[in-house]
This record gives C-alpha cells, sequence and structure tokens, in this order.
C-alpha cells in the first residue's frame, strides 16, 4: 500500500500545475544558461511534465532525457524516458549534459547513494554543464 501512495505523491497536487511547471521553467531559464541544443537530464522525473515544458518553450533538438524507477501511463512524450535507478544509468552512460536536475527526489536516497549520485553526476556534465538539487524543503535547495 505505501508503494502506490509514494508512486502517486505528486499526481494532482501543487507540484503538477501548470502553474508550477511554468514558473518553476522561468526560474531555471533564468538562472541557467540553456539553448536549443542544450542537453537536459532529470533525475526521478516522474511524469517528466517539466521537462517536457521546457523542451517546448527551448525548441531542443534533443529530447530531454528523464529517468525514474517508475514509469507512469501518463509521462509526457516530449521527453525520453528510462525506467533505471540513477546510479545504474550513470554508472553505462556515456553523454554529456548540460543540466542534471534532482528534483524531489534527493531526499528518497540514503547518504551514502546520494555521494555517490553527485560524483557520478559531476562526471557526466560537459564543461559548463550545471546540476541542480531542488528538495520540498526549499530551505535547503
Amino acid at each position: 500500500m505505501a508503494s502506490t501512495v509514494i508512486k502517486n505523491w505528486d499526481n494532482k497536487t501543487w507540484l503538477s500545475s501548470k502553474n508550477y511547471i511554468e514558473k518553476f521553467n522561468k526560474f531555471l531559464l533564468k538562472n541557467i544558461k540553456l539553448n536549443p541544443n542544450s542537453k537536459i537530464l532529470d533525475v526521478g522525473c516522474g511524469r517528466g511534465k517539466i521537462l517536457g515544458n521546457l523542451s517546448s518553450r527551448l525548441k531542443l533538438k534533443n529530447k530531454p532525457l528523464g529517468i525514474d524507477i517508475i514509469s507512469h501511463k501518463d509521462k509526457d512524450k516530449r521527453i525520453n524516458f528510462k525506467k533505471i535507478n540513477a546510479s545504474k544509468f550513470f554508472s553505462t552512460n556515456k553523454k554529456k549534459f548540460d543540466l542534471i536536475l534532482i528534483k524531489q527526489t534527493i531526499h528518497l536516497l540514503n547518504l551514502n547513494e546520494i555521494k555517490r549520485i553527485l560524483k557520478l553526476s559531476k562526471k557526466n556534465l560537459s564543461i559548463k554543464g550545471k546540476v541542480l538539487i531542488f528538495t520540498l524543503d526549499t530551505a535547503q535547495n
């Protein structure tokens, strides 16, 4: 039963609202230099609505990549989605990203996993790439 609650924790909340997605992407574009050639990864992407919206706004040439351990039926079609955990993905990935987004996910991991994912994320960045981490506790962002 608990997995059902976690599986759908973001469904139909303010985190999935169009208003939140628009404001979040406005914040990203104000703070990170992205363009149509940018390569973006979202770790723990959920349904991929934020990346889908960002892809349309930037007219990305490469679909952004979202990874998550759950494959929702209503995933955004504007992203490439892989059902995989972050450690496994990063251990086999050969691509470099301009932005790696870890949003409302990191608190689900233990400290050793967090350290491993941060180290692997850094290795998967392009030269001027950025890792952005957001938690539900905004004071820790």
